[in-house]
């Protein structure tokens, strides 16, 4: 918070975005965000803090790549990190700083010259020197489609589209597979990309549940299915992939809007405009991934206080 006096409003239950589990009667399921990594120096600082706080932990998963109908070892040495016991809880660790954290949805804003004017069902919520969107893409431009034309940077920003959607399903199965493998690339023409066994991750659900994430083109395209559809295609794959026939006992879907970055959108790092006083970070303005997300809203807060 850099001194600042920072309120945060979030539409979800709890702030995050991708960055959640879902909590079941079987224990935690991710949805979104499978994993992290840190690369950069000041990422890497930050994971240490979370590590000693307890709010992450590494992921020691043995992953595989799926293709040409084989499954292949795909051993690295890079350090993969998941939220403990829930992807939310790194997140949870950040804003523990900041005095005011509140649950609604910012449906309309306005700038008088100097100040933001953030609203809910028109109902004001508060005067604010500096605005910032920490929010996907399409749901920022929504949001400041008045504003744009005074912003020439900002309509190169919303110009193209940063993000594509991704349909998550989690499926349960009444038996256990055997297998080597957490996680596994799936690099066909297949409209999976990532299989994941929930159980490999520590204070997770411990059933037999595997997440499937659906590719960009596929989830664009079905955007609109009906679940039930959703898990045979899933459960198809699955069973391609582990060479075994499988019973199901249950299925979640999630459908993620605003997921997949786009390979050939800009790589901006982040939006800041002083004399509007307005700012833009996340994911999808620096090359996608969870470290870049922080690190946008780290170079992001240092641009604002100076």
């Amino acid at each position: 918070s850099q001194g600042l006096d920072v309120v945060v409003f979030d539409k979800g239950r709890s702030a995050g975005g991708r960055m959640s589990s879902k909590r079941t009667a079987d224990g935690y399921l991710d949805f979104g965000a499978q994993y992290f990594t840190a690369r950069s120096q000041a990422f890497q600082y930050q994971c240490q803090q979370w590590l000693a706080q307890g709010a992450i932990s590494a992921w020691t998963s043995q992953l595989a790549v799926y293709s040409n109908n084989m499954l292949q070892a795909s051993p690295d040495n890079i350090t993969r990190y998941i939220g403990q016991p829930s992807m939310h809880m790194p997140v949870q660790q950040l804003l523990q700083r900041i005095k005011t954290v509140l649950n609604c949805c910012v449906d309309s804003i306005n700038f008088d010259g100097k100040r933001w004017q953030l609203y809910c069902q028109q109902q004001q919520l508060g005067s604010f020197s500096q605005l910032i969107f920490a929010v996907p893409q399409q749901q920022a431009a929504t949001l400041l489609a008045s504003f744009s034309p005074l912003a020439p940077k900002l309509q190169a920003v919303f110009a193209t589209p940063a993000l594509s959607p991704c349909w998550a399903a989690d499926i349960q199965l009444s038996n256990t597979v055997s297998l080597p493998y957490d996680g596994i690339f799936v690099k066909t023409t297949m409209p999976v990309t990532w299989l994941a066994r929930q159980a490999s991750k520590p204070r997770r659900a411990q059933a037999a549940h595997w997440l499937v994430h659906f590719s960009s083109v596929f989830s664009q395209a079905q955007l609109d299915v009906e679940s039930q559809h959703l898990v045979s295609v899933a459960v198809e794959a699955l069973e391609q992939v582990l060479s075994q026939k499988l019973s199901v006992l249950a299925a979640r879907c999630h459908r993620w809007r605003y997921a997949q970055q786009a390979p050939d959108y800009p790589q901006y790092g982040f939006f800041y405009q002083p004399d509007l006083a307005l700012g833009l970070c996340g994911d999808w303005l620096n090359g996608g991934r969870v470290e870049n997300a922080w690190l946008s809203g780290h170079d992001l807060a240092q641009a604002i206080s100076g």
